[in-house]
């Protein structure tokens, strides 16, 4: 008796599943594809036990291709505890839903509330609309990951959006302060590369003065002599000269004038040098500077506008001395050399 039972049962369920080609046909336009929570349970005594969802509750989610995931959900907090069930497939015809190998009559209260029978108990499960798609792909993946087995250890897990959400605020927060360290740190640095550099320039503009100032009096005067004489020499009328007339400089000219300002000013290059690294345009400038050529003419020798030799001194002048000064100071500083 007990083989034609369960044959019967699966001819009964064999028949089902020929004439059901949809696994969310339900009566009318009934589906149950969603979210399903149990709301009670009543025994074949009549016995109705609540399932209230803010302590425990058992959760279905039924998937349009007819594929269901239970799971116990326990109230934790503001968060809910999950114990993954199972993982199957269903269907349903009319008043009848199967999963596995057991055939229950569906009864249908509304669109939200169902009854399921299953040896004479009756389960009463009602929709939910609350759970988001994030949630519900959370649900689906630990079910699929660690489904029920009795030989297994129980596992739980916590599902916490609000919990992701603030991680992921947090590495925000963590990110952000580190970056505005990792500023601040730059900023110091460069703050203290700059102090490091002022004492720097201060102390040798200071050696430069000091040796102005102690340089003996016979040394002094034969300086000065050497200088005249340079002026007055025939390769500076000349270099005046061409200067005067706007001829072009060829780089063997620049070679020429710069060893002739060597033997006048031995320091003059190396001194300049050591302040500030001069690009080949700016060295140029201070040595026709050097030679008392006024910044009209040499604009003309450099072919730059007049503005472009004032914005060269001044820029000097602020790299050299790290405050604000006029073209002319910085001529100063260069005859003073």
């Amino acid at each position: 008796m007990r083989i034609i039972g369960k044959l019967t049962i699966f001819f009964f369920i064999s028949l089902l599943s020929l004439v059901c080609p949809a696994a969310d046909e339900g009566k009318g336009n009934f589906s149950i594809v969603g979210v399903w929570m149990l709301k009670s349970e009543t025994a074949p005594d009549g016995k109705t036990t609540s399932s209230v969802y803010t302590h425990y509750t058992r959760c279905k989610i039924y998937d349009a291709d007819s594929t269901y995931y239970t799971v116990q959900l326990h109230a934790v907090g503001d968060e809910m505890m999950i114990l993954a069930h199972e993982m199957g497939r269903y269907r349903l015809n009319d008043s009848i839903y199967m999963e596995r190998d057991r055939v229950m009559p569906l009864h249908i209260i509304n669109d939200s509330t169902v009854v399921l029978e299953f040896e004479g108990y009756k389960e009463t499960i009602v929709r939910t609309h609350t759970m988001t798609e994030e949630r519900k792909e959370e649900i689906r993946n630990l079910v699929r990951q660690y489904p029920n087995d009795a030989d297994a250890p129980v596992k739980h897990f916590v599902l916490s959006t609000t919990e992701r959400e603030l991680k992921a605020e947090n590495r925000i927060f963590l990110y952000t302060i580190i970056l505005m360290c990792l500023f601040t740190i730059a900023g110091v640095g460069y703050v203290m590369r700059l102090r490091r550099h002022k004492r720097e320039m201060e102390r040798k503009l200071a050696e430069i003065e000091e040796a102005n100032q102690l340089r003996p009096e016979p040394v002094a005067k034969a300086m000065k002599e050497v200088e005249s004489d340079f002026f007055q020499s025939d390769h500076y009328r000349v270099t005046r000269g061409r200067i005067d007339a706007g001829e072009n400089f060829t780089p063997t000219d620049w070679k020429e004038l710069e060893r002739q300002l060597k033997i006048v000013y031995p320091n003059f290059a190396s001194s300049l040098f050591n302040l500030y690294d001069l690009s080949p345009t700016e060295w140029q400038v201070c040595m026709l500077l050097k030679l008392r050529i006024k910044p009209a003419d040499i604009a003309s020798v450099l072919k730059k506008e007049k503005s472009s030799i004032s914005n060269i001194r001044t820029r000097l002048y602020k790299k050299v001395f790290d405050k604000s000064g006029t073209g002319k100071d910085w001529d100063e500083f260069i005859l003073s050399l």
